[in-house]
């Protein structure tokens, strides 16, 4: 339900769902990063809930004003470029505009939902997404969310139990 996938972009969840969860693990490039970088993913992920949320995705183009204020600083175009080359190196050579990005979050489309980000271990973040138990599903769009906030390698997604996801800490949020 996206209402409840809005309240998880900004507080941990309380219980773990039933089934098992998909994650991907994150390198950025030190610890002290950490923190920034789930910020940004968080604040990327709510503005294509709330687009989802309050839109027609039948309509040619998407509002824009929802997502994130650094999305249009001027340094945000050397971290795109720099997220470009990290995307293409992994997934191929794919381009990822604005509105493509806001129309990923179809609701009759998008086969995952935000679930949580945890600090694996050093510089590694865990993404955490309810895939519905599916251990494949397209999620490029959140890859691409992902570099876009300053991930240096992706692994997964993996489908693991979510008494993984319970034992570690949520970073970028309030434990309510």
């Amino acid at each position: 339900m996206p209402e409840k996938e809005l309240v998880r972009t900004r507080v941990r969840p309380r219980h773990g769902p039933l089934g098992p969860l998909a994650t991907f693990y994150i390198e950025v490039n030190n610890r002290d990063e950490i923190d920034d970088f789930t910020a940004r993913v968080r604040e990327l992920v709510r503005a294509g809930v709330e687009v989802s949320l309050a839109y027609d995705f039948d309509a040619d183009e998407l509002p824009e004003d929802l997502l994130p204020a650094w999305m249009e600083e001027e340094s945000a175009s050397g971290q795109r470029r720099d997220a470009e080359t990290r995307y293409v190196l992994h997934r191929g050579p794919e381009k990822w505009a604005t509105q493509d990005l806001l129309f990923s979050f179809d609701p009759k489309q998008r086969s995952w939902e935000w679930w949580d980000a945890t600090q694996a271990n050093g510089n590694v973040v865990q993404v955490w997404v309810d895939s519905g138990g599916e251990p494949v599903f397209q999620c490029e769009e959140l890859r691409w969310i992902c570099y876009l906030s300053g991930a240096r390698s992706i692994v997964g997604p993996l489908l693991v139990q979510p008494a993984e996801w319970d034992m570690q800490r949520s970073v970028g949020v309030s434990s309510d």
